[in-house]
């Protein structure tokens, strides 16, 4: 007995796999996406198999390269920097995993839910935290029941509790942290789209010319050493809650702005931090800095980045140039 087959939806562009499996549940009277996902023989959130993937094309009546696109599918390890990191291929993109947000949790626009009716995949990048459409906070927690927003909700605008997402109020963010998600957005649209401008105006040279995987692992370095020049140390992705990322990323939009000259005093900062001093002096940070840099960052194509740091570390004195050469 072959499969049902279901009432089909018009994806969007760009719109996200959870949006397009929410709308479909709706338009065939079903409770849940999850039923949707069950007609097609699937248990688990996501189609991993050729085959699981082949079987909901055709139920939901969807082009199979596009359902394939729109699934993160883990590629295996691959090398970044000196090491080699698990990655996924997403809408024809390639990017590490912590740099994406998979899972049972999602998080949505309340103005998206309003307008369009449908979500964007981009907002599952970790460092996009606010809608690069409408430059509102994005939502991952419900403001009611305080629940993570679950991908298996009832509608696409419901909350389990029952909460319509679509009228929880907006919140704009500043114009740094949009500089950020505005460039992610860019280079995320460049993997599928040709009609959009290749550049985002407000945003350094250096930076519009790297592919979505790299500028993402640019976007990690500057957070870490920001978090540097406050005494911390630890990966940006620990916690990838938007409260726990949504600063990280405005203090990177400043960078952007003031480049070169905002990362110039970021160092004289790691140098001379803010807040007290490091257990081993001010040298053991830029030394971090340095061997993070060189470690996770060491291509050609990061050269830039590579010069301006050298040039200030050179700019300290001889005690911390003795540190680095040690380290």
């Amino acid at each position: 007995m072959g499969r049902p087959l279901l009432i089909g939806v018009t994806p969007s562009p760009g719109e996200s796999f959870s949006s397009i499996l929410l709308r479909t549940a709706e338009a065939n009277g079903l409770p849940g996406p999850g039923l949707v996902l069950r007609a097609a023989g699937i248990a688990s959130t996501f189609p991993r198999l050729q085959s699981e993937i082949s079987t909901l094309a055709t139920v939901c009546r969807l082009n199979v390269d596009l359902v394939r696109a729109l699934l993160p599918l883990e590629l295996g390890p691959g090398a970044q920097g000196l090491a080699r990191k698990h990655r996924y291929q997403y809408y024809g993109a390639t990017v590490g995993m912590e740099h994406l947000l998979v899972g049972r949790s999602e998080r949505v626009c309340p103005r998206c839910i309003r307008g369009s009716g449908h979500l964007p995949a981009v907002h599952a990048f970790t460092f996009v935290t606010a809608c690069p459409f409408h430059a509102s906070r994005l939502l991952d927690h419900c403001p009611r029941c305080e629940r993570a927003i679950d991908m298996m909700r009832p509608r696409l605008h419901l909350c389990q509790c029952g909460l319509d997402l679509g009228t929880v109020e907006s919140i704009a963010v500043s114009d740094d942290e949009m500089r950020v998600i505005s460039l992610v957005c860019r280079r995320w649209q460049l993997s599928f789209m040709r009609d959009i401008p290749p550049r985002c105006t407000d945003v350094p040279d250096e930076f519009n010319d790297l592919d979505l995987n790299d500028l993402l692992r640019v976007i990690s370095f500057l957070c870490r050493l920001n978090e540097e020049s406050h005494r911390t140390w630890r990966a940006v992705t620990q916690s990838k809650r938007i409260r726990a990322v949504s600063w990280r990323v405005e203090q990177v939009g400043r960078l952007l702005r003031a480049w070169p000259h905002g990362f110039e005093n970021l160092i004289r900062r790691v140098r001379t931090p803010l807040v007290g001093g490091f257990a081993h002096g001010g040298a053991g940070g830029v030394g971090r800095a340095s061997i993070s840099l060189f470690s996770e960052l060491p291509e050609p194509k990061f050269a830039f980045i590579h010069r301006l740091l050298v040039s200030n570390m050179q700019q300290g004195n001889a005690g911390i140039r003795l540190a680095l050469a040690e380290a």
